[in-house]
């Protein structure tokens, strides 16, 4: 009877939702400016494998004004442009006063949550634009390193995020890519030169997995793979759909659900959540996002 009980309360917590995993390290790669438009197996072929591995959408929506800080600022707070006051091109700081959340005189970041929640945390947020410094909270985070914007700046870090993840076993880090969306600025998100990049971010994003094997986190870890916006001509202004507000995200390791095409609807300020979700950082009462549980088995 017993043995019984407890299976009929296990199921109901996964009915309910209650139920999540419990991962001991969350990494965030982050790549600006990736275009769902121009994603092929050919271009991308270990991201494209990462499909029949992961979670997965290509529908996730992007936030308006659809510039990199805004929509930043969104993934990491879980909140929308008119709560978290970043609206302008380039912001670094609210361009008006936060909508907060009960008992709180700012918007806090997820990484500034873990801190709050567990002081000893090891986190991490290594970057190549400099506005990421601001919008992730630098001081919630024990390292935070800068790299450049190029092709050696990308293998730097890699390296460098490969090292880390062996000696310090972060309980969360991002590791975020920013030379694609220079490259879409510089030659246009449909050149010949955006789309050979696309394969040296597949390169990036398969080094980050391969220094999570390697340092053996790969069955206690979660990988969130995502994007800012995409783009279209030279730009990512405007709201063409297709090209710059459809963008993709990607869930891989402990409690996911292995080559599953999510369906329900899915925007930035849903990535904070989803990661509180599975810290176990209970939301707060402004977010704007939802816990992607869809996701998870």
């Amino acid at each position: 009877m017993r043995k019984i009980i407890v299976s009929a309360v296990v199921l109901l917590l996964c009915i309910t939702g209650f139920a999540r995993p419990k991962p001991k390290h969350v990494v965030l790669i982050g790549v600006d400016g990736w275009s769902v438009a121009e994603f092929s197996a050919e271009l991308m072929p270990f991201t494209a494998s990462l499909k029949g591995e992961s979670a997965w959408t290509f529908n996730k929506r992007t936030v308006i004004p659809t510039s990199s800080g805004i929509n930043w600022e969104s993934i990491f707070t879980a909140t929308s442009p008119e709560y978290h006051g970043y609206t302008k091109w380039n912001s670094v700081s609210p361009d008006f006063d936060q909508v907060t959340a009960s008992g709180r005189d700012r918007i806090p970041t997820i990484f500034a949550l873990l801190r709050e929640k567990e002081p000893q945390a090891q986190i991490a947020a290594f970057y190549q634009w400099a506005a990421i410094k601001a919008l992730v909270d630098s001081t919630a985070v024990n390292d935070l390193r800068f790299f450049e914007e190029s092709v050696e700046g990308d293998n730097v870090e890699v390296e460098a995020a490969c090292k880390y993840l062996k000696e310090e076993k972060p309980r969360l880090a991002l590791f975020y890519f920013g030379t694609l969306d220079h490259t879409g600025h510089t030659y246009g998100w449909k050149s010949d030169e955006y789309r050979s990049y696309l394969s040296q971010i597949d390169k990036c994003i398969e080094g980050i997995f391969k220094g999570i094997k390697d340092a053996g986190l790969e069955k206690d870890t979660i990988v969130i793979l995502t994007t800012d916006h995409g783009g279209n001509k030279k730009s990512h202004g405007g709201q063409w759909v297709n090209d710059v507000m459809k963008t993709p995200l990607f869930f891989w390791g402990k409690g996911v659900k292995a080559g599953y095409e999510m369906q329900g609807p899915a925007i930035q300020m849903d990535i904070a959540a989803t990661m509180a979700w599975l810290l176990g950082i209970k939301p707060l009462d402004n977010w704007s996002g939802k816990a992607l549980k869809e996701a998870f088995r």
